[in-house]
């Protein structure tokens, strides 16, 4: 799951954990501290890997228990808010970039420069600079990841597709093919309105958007009808919209993926689905996601989980969460995590290869000279939501780039009100 953009969510009122690892809560007695520990995770190879480092750092620290929750993608930014803002926060949780001013003016981050040194040491010279937002290091960066397509060799050689696309119209054309020869070309699905969105921000990386256009939009010196980027990006979306799954808003994320992993689908339009898609056997290849004609410096990724931790549940607590970053990143406990979870490191000193996954190399070299941006609008949620909604609007045809620009442009309006 973006990755902070697999945070996005839709409403929830009460969910059931996938899984709990402590069931009591509050301090144990004894002069021992309990956490809670709050990620997003559908189960599988992900949630054991943090499940293990967590099983591992309560038997190093006998006086520390932790009391971990994983909630399904599409609900757990809205538990998350719910929790923090009714003040039974998780002391440590997953980080959506996206909350990050939101989560630091009311207090629900701490500044981790603040008792973390050495762990913060540890990070490479981008990561340690990306950490730094809001006027203080209110978030970890535990994983890096460009962003690109997983495809199915065997599908792409069934529709007589030899190599790979790296242009636009090579990726239309060879969509064209696929859906020809009988096979979905892109696993994607609009139900899940968080799901959309990877494509969109492929295209945004590749035709200029970046933060500095998200700051001027906040500013009220550039709007989203202006933007060629987010033009030409929704542009991409709907050309694109004819391979997706069939009747794509009544297919949910995890259809999309299922048929995917299934053999049905070529394309993935994220990394993360690698671990599974081993696990099914596929034969698999790696490329960046083509959307202009000429490839750009300029590529989608980001730093695929953060953490945060929240300083309003006690000294104790806030020590305790420390001690727990600081397990996370020693390097032998974090290499193991990120092998499991098949991410790249944030620190110095790790390194994880053709030995985790014989795609990493391909990977790495496909992005080597890039430089990774996180494109998106001004990170407020009231814009957020206004895209997902017009994502599925245009995905279903319902409305035009313009119409959907325009609607963007009303939620940015009274962003700027609401924030003047």
């Amino acid at each position: 799951m973006a990755k902070w953009l697999k945070q996005t969510a839709i409403a929830a009122v009460a969910l059931t954990a996938v899984g709990t690892l402590s069931a009591c809560s509050g301090s144990t007695g004894g002069g021992s501290t309990e956490l809670s520990f709050m990620m997003w995770g559908d189960g599988g190879d992900t949630q054991t890997a943090y499940e293990d480092v967590i099983a591992k750092f309560e038997d190093a620290n006998p006086d520390i228990t932790i009391n971990a929750e994983f909630f399904n993608t599409n609900d757990y930014d809205n538990i998350l808010k719910t929790r923090l803002s009714g003040g039974a926060g998780p002391d440590v949780y997953g980080f959506d970039l996206g909350n990050i001013k939101t989560f630091v003016d009311d207090g629900f981050a701490a500044d981790l420069s603040d008792g973390g040194e050495s762990y913060l040491s540890k990070l490479t010279p981008e990561a340690a600079k990306d950490s730094q937002r809001e006027g203080g290091t209110y978030n970890l960066p535990i994983s890096l990841s460009g962003n690109g397509i997983i495809y199915n060799k065997a599908l792409f050689e069934k529709a007589g597709i030899a190599e790979p696309p790296t242009t636009y119209t090579d990726l239309l054309a060879d969509s064209k093919k696929l859906s020809d020869a009988g096979v979905i070309p892109f696993a994607m699905s609009a139900q899940d309105n968080w799901w959309p969105q990877f494509i969109v921000y492929y295209a945004l990386a590749e035709h200029g958007a970046n933060e500095e256009l998200g700051e001027k939009m906040a500013a009220g010196e550039a709007t989203f009808s202006d933007s060629k980027p987010w033009v030409e990006a929704l542009d991409v979306v709907r050309d694109l919209t004819p391979y997706y799954m069939p009747n794509p808003v009544g297919t949910s994320q995890t259809a999309a993926q299922s048929a995917f992993l299934g053999g049905e689908a070529a394309m993935f339009p994220a990394t993360w689905i690698l671990s599974d898609a081993r696990e099914a056997g596929l034969d698999l290849g790696y490329m960046n996601f083509p959307t202009v004609e000429q490839p750009t410096d300029d590529l989608w990724g980001t730093y695929q989980v953060r953490f945060g931790v929240n300083p309003n549940n006690g000294d104790a607590k806030l020590a305790a969460s420390q001690r727990f970053l600081d397990f996370f990143l020693q390097d032998d406990t974090y290499s193991e995590f990120l092998s499991k979870v098949k991410l790249f490191p944030t620190t110095t000193g790790v390194e994880i290869g053709a030995d985790v996954d014989p795609l990493f190399p391909d990977m790495q070299a496909a992005w080597e000279g890039k430089t990774f941006v996180a494109a998106f609008s001004p990170t407020d949620p009231s814009i957020q939501d206004a895209l997902l909604v017009g994502l599925q609007n245009l995905i279903a045809g319902q409305k035009s780039t313009e119409q959907v620009l325009s609607d963007l442009d009303l939620a940015l309006e009274q962003y700027r009100a609401n924030n003047s």
